[in-house]
């Protein structure tokens, strides 16, 4: 009997100390991302994380058209091959003023039945096109003389303008960015009674702001014949760059 107690004894001591020995591995496992939290914590204590604000303001180059033609009739067809040429013309006005086929997009075709009752009466048809001026001098011609291709077909949605060749206006932007954004790592540094270390990490975003479109017109043949140049007034246009930096404090 005292036999089996002392074997029990011996048992239930080896299983005491498997279970201290798993215990032990658990805890030595889960010390390790305890570790590394606590180590991200200390490096997020010294930190500076700041953001800052750049911007620069250049002339647009590229004008940006919208435009096209739009024509009823009672057979698909027809009111189709119509379209196509409008648009034949248009472009063939256009490329008088040197604007090249690529800068000459499809943007836009649609078919819509004209429904009476419960047969169809008729096609609404439009075509649009994309159209880039790279000479804004000319820009102002170049639509009226392109509207008068389209006659009373003629659909103008709108104009945007945009820097296409903006390269140097964003360096200009981030470098402003990172400056107001060091500008008030520092600051936050001093109050604290640290000074900036280096830079962990950068990240940025940008902005392009364009100007809005135009209102959508249009107009008669004759009216198109004798309008004088469309006056193209680009402006000028803003570029922002939004940095965030970290920095460590020393």
């Amino acid at each position: 009997m005292q036999r089996k107690f002392r074997g029990a004894l011996a048992a239930a001591g080896a299983t005491a100390v498997v279970g201290a020995m798993v215990a032990t591995l658990v805890v030595g496992n889960g010390s390790g991302p305890v570790r590394a939290a606590s180590l991200d914590t200390a490096l997020a204590a010294n930190t500076v994380s700041v953001s800052g604000l750049g911007r620069v303001t250049g002339t647009p180059d590229v004008l940006s058209l919208q435009m096209g033609v739009e024509r009823n009739g009672q057979v698909v067809n027809d009111v189709l091959n119509e379209t196509n040429a409008d648009i034949k013309r248009i472009k063939e006005a256009l490329k008088r003023y040197d604007v090249a086929e690529k800068d000459m997009q499809t943007s836009n075709l649609s078919i819509n039945p004209f429904w009476e009752k419960d047969r169809i009466n008729g096609y609404q048809i439009t075509q649009t096109l994309t159209v880039k001026l790279r000479n804004l001098a000319k820009s102002g011609q170049a639509i009226s003389d392109a509207a008068a291709a389209g006659g009373n077909a003629t659909r103008i949605q709108g104009v945007s303008f945009d820097i296409e060749d903006n390269k140097e206006l964003v360096e200009a932007a981030r470098e402003n960015a990172f400056a107001d954004a060091k500008s008030k790592a520092e600051q936050y540094a001093r109050l604290a009674g640290r000074s900036l270390g280096r830079v962990s990490q950068v990240s940025e975003s940008t902005d392009f702001s364009s100007s809005p479109p135009m209102p959508y017109y249009t107009q008669s043949a004759d009216a198109a014949a004798k309008a004088e140049s469309v006056p193209v007034s680009p402006g000028s246009q803003q570029v922002s760059v939004n940095t965030a930096v970290v920095w460590e404090l020393n």
